[in-house]
C-alpha cells in the first residue's frame, strides 16, 4: 500500500510545481537602445512624478516602453492614472505595416495599421482624443493683468569638473537664466532657473544608435505620412521640454508674445557642448507682478541688478546639500541610463502569443 500512496503524493507534487520559464531562442540582432529617467517634484510640490522610458530601435521596427508613476504621498495614484501608468508599450513594425499597443498588466493589445487605427464612422469627434489630463497649477494673479519681459540674461559656463555618469565620461556645465517680468504698475517678478548639466562627447556607439533611430524615423514618416519630429532623432535638449511647458503654463499672466520669447531664450543653452547625460534644473520665482501671492513664491537671490541676480544664482549652484537656501518652485532631473547599440532578441518586437487582442 505504501508504493501507490508514495506515487500519488509524487504525482500531486509534480502537478503543483511551477513549470520552467520558456526559453527565448529567437535570434539576436544589433539594436539601438535608449533608456532615460526623468523626475519632477511638481510645481509647488503638486503632482510629483517619475518617468522611465526605454526605446529599442532598428531601421524598420521600434519598441517603446513607458513607465510613469506619481511619487507624492497623496497624488501618487492620481498621477499614475493620468499620465499612463506602468506597463505601457508600443511596437511599430514597418516591415509588416502594423502598430501594436500593449497593456502589460492586463496582457492585452490592440493591432492597427502603422499610421494608427481609423476612427469608426459616426463616432464622436472627440473619440480619438486622449483622456483629459490634470489641470496644471497656475500662478495666482489679478484677473486681466498682463506681465511683460523687462530683461533676460543667460550665463552658462564649464566648470572643468569631470565624472562618470552611467558609464559616460562626462563634463560639467553650470548655468543661470534670470528673467525679470513687469506689469503696468511697475511691479516685478524675477524668474531664476539654475542648471547643473553633465555632457559627454558622442562616441561611435552613440552615433550608430542615433543614426539607426533617424533611419527608422525617415521610414516611419514615409509609411505613416507623419510630420517630422520637433527634435532630431537621438538628440535631447538640455532644458527638458516638459519643464518649459509647465513653467509657461504656470505664468498665466505673461503675454503670448513674451511667452514665445521666454521659450526662445532657451536657445542660449546651445552654448553647452556635447550630449547631455545628466541634467538638474531648479526654477525659483520671486516678486509681486500682477499681485502674485507671496506665499506661492520661492525666494530668489535678493541682489540689485541683473548682474547681481546672475552672480547670486550661479553662486547658489555650488551650495552643499546641508546648506539652507531658497526652495525651488519646480525641480526637474533627467538622466541617460543607456545610449548605444546592443544585441537584442527579435522577440522584443513581437507581442507575446499568450496576450489577448482586444480590437
Amino acid at each position: 500500500m505504501r508504493t501507490p500512496i508514495a506515487m500519488a503524493v509524487a504525482a500531486a507534487a509534480a502537478g503543483c510545481s511551477t513549470p520552467p520559464p520558456a526559453v527565448d531562442s529567437t535570434p539576436e540582432n544589433p539594436t539601438a537602445v535608449f533608456e532615460t529617467r526623468m523626475a519632477s517634484n511638481g510645481i509647488a510640490g503638486m503632482f510629483p512624478f517619475e518617468t522611465t522610458e526605454k526605446h529599442y530601435v532598428r531601421s524598420d521596427m521600434r519598441r517603446d516602453e513607458h513607465d510613469t508613476k506619481g511619487t507624492g504621498r497623496f497624488s501618487g495614484f492620481l498621477m499614475t492614472r493620468l499620465m499612463g501608468g506602468p506597463g505601457d508599450t508600443t511596437i511599430a513594425r514597418l516591415d509588416r505595416k502594423l502598430l501594436w499597443s500593449v497593456n502589460e498588466r492586463r496582457k492585452e493589445y490592440t493591432e492597427c495599421p502603422v499610421q494608427g487605427c481609423p476612427v469608426p464612422a459616426g463616432a464622436p469627434q472627440d473619440a480619438a482624443k486622449p483622456e483629459a489630463q490634470r489641470e496644471e497649477p497656475k500662478q495666482k494673479t489679478e484677473e486681466g493683468c498682463v506681465t511683460r519681459i523687462a530683461s533676460s540674461r543667460f550665463d552658462v559656463k564649464p566648470t572643468g569638473q569631470k565624472r562618470d555618469v552611467n558609464g559616460f565620461n562626462a563634463e560639467q556645465y553650470e548655468g543661470a537664466w534670470v528673467v525679470r517680468m513687469q506689469d503696468s504698475q511697475k511691479r516685478t517678478t524675477t524668474s531664476t532657473v539654475k542648471l547643473d548639466v553633465w555632457t559627454t562627447a558622442v562616441n561611435a556607439q552613440m552615433r550608430q544608435a542615433m543614426d539607426t533611430e533617424a533611419a527608422f524615423m525617415r521610414a516611419y514618416m514615409s509609411s505613416a505620412r507623419a510630420a517630422a519630429p520637433a527634435v532630431k532623432p537621438g538628440e535631447r535638449t538640455v532644458m527638458p521640454p516638459e519643464m518649459l511647458t509647465m513653467m509657461t503654463g504656470y505664468l498665466g499672466s505673461l503675454s503670448p508674445n513674451d511667452r514665445a520669447s521666454f521659450t526662445r531664450a532657451t536657445r542660449e543653452l546651445e552654448k553647452i557642448k556635447g550630449h547631455p547625460v545628466s541634467t538638474k534644473v531648479d526654477w525659483l520665482l520671486d516678486g509681486n507682478a500682477c499681485g502674485a501671492k507671496d506665499e506661492e513664491q520661492a525666494a530668489a537671490p535678493q541682489q540689485s541688478g541683473m548682474g547681481g541676480l546672475l552672480s547670486g544664482a550661479m553662486g547658489m549652484l555650488g551650495q552643499k546639500k546641508e546648506d539652507t537656501g531658497p526652495k525651488p518652485l519646480l525641480s526637474f532631473t533627467f538622466e541617460v541610463k543607456q545610449l548605444g547599440v546592443q544585441p537584442v532578441r527579435d522577440s522584443r518586437f513581437q507581442v507575446p502569443p499568450s496576450y489577448k487582442r482586444v480590437n
